[in-house]
Parts: C-alpha cells; structure tokens; sequence
C-alpha cells in the first residue's frame, strides 16, 4: 500500500472520529435540558433520533467524498438496512409523541429535582418539540440519503451502458 493511500485513508478515519465525537457531543447537549430535570428513560431511542439525522444529513451532502460508500455492495446493504430502519423509527416516534401528549413525566422517568407546572409544561414543551423535529429529521434524512443513493446507482449503470455501447 502506498505512503499516499495510507494518509488518504488516515485522514478519512480521523475525519470520521471528530464526526463522531460532534455528533455525539451534540446530542449530550441536547439532551441534557431533559436529563437534567428526570432519569430520561428513552434516551437511547432520542439519542438514535438525533445521530441518524446529523449523521444521514451529512453522508447525504457530502456523498462522493465517503470512501466506505464506494464498494456498490456497502450501498446496497445500505439501501435494505434504511428500510427497516425507517419503519423502525416511524414506530418509535408515534409511540414517544403520543405519550408526550398525555403529559404524564412518569412516562418518560422519575423527576430528579422537584417540577412544578410551569417547569413541567416547559420541559414537555421542550421535549415535544425536539422528538417531533429529531425523529422528523431523521425520517427526511434517511430518505433523502435513500434518494442520493439510488441516484448513485443510477448514474453507475449509466454510465455501464454507455461504456459497453461505446465498444
């Protein structure tokens, strides 16, 4: 392997690390007006919310530029997993928005500090507004990168055509 490979894929690693760390630093940030307040019980699936849509955000936009997307059988096992997960996420955004609408905090955990009503309606407020946007987003993301890569195979085989026209 040249010394020049192993920089380029050095540097896609390393790119992906600090992806990573962003992402996960802004999902600690917002989440932690609600987790502060209770033992957020569904914070792993808010979590999830959040990571697919910033991350699924950025693999649609900066698309050429994925070294792990090129091999065509990464983005076909892509295209099967975004299925299921789309439905998946569906699923668990219905069920969280429907239980942020019986406004109950014991649906969602075990209050940490004293709430009253003003601080409960402005957390659920909070909480509400971020489930809806964080699942949305992430269900436009998902299939926004479903579109770029279906796109992508497209212009393959395309371009396939043309080369076995050409000769």
């Amino acid at each position: 392997m040249s010394d020049l490979l192993k920089r380029e894929t050095t540097f896609h690693f390393i790119r992906e690390i600090i992806w990573l760390l962003i992402t996960v630093t802004l999902i600690y940030m917002i989440l932690l007006p609600v987790i502060s307040k209770i033992d957020y019980i569904y914070w792993k699936i808010n979590a999830f919310f959040i990571f697919i849509a910033v991350t699924y955000f950025r693999y649609a936009i900066t698309f050429k530029s994925l070294p792990f997307l090129r091999p065509s059988w990464i983005r076909f096992l892509l295209f099967t997993i975004n299925l299921s997960l789309f439905i998946f996420i569906a699923q668990n955004e219905q069920k969280l928005i429907s239980m942020a609408d019986n406004f109950y905090i014991e649906d969602f955990g075990f209050p940490r500090v004293f709430i009253n009503e003003i601080s409960k309606r402005d957390l659920f407020k909070y909480l509400y507004t971020e489930l809806v946007f964080f699942s949305t987003a992430s269900l436009v993301t998902l299939s926004a990168f479903q579109i770029r890569l279906i796109i992508s195979y497209w212009q393959y085989y395309k371009h396939q055509a043309n080369m076995l026209l050409e000769d």
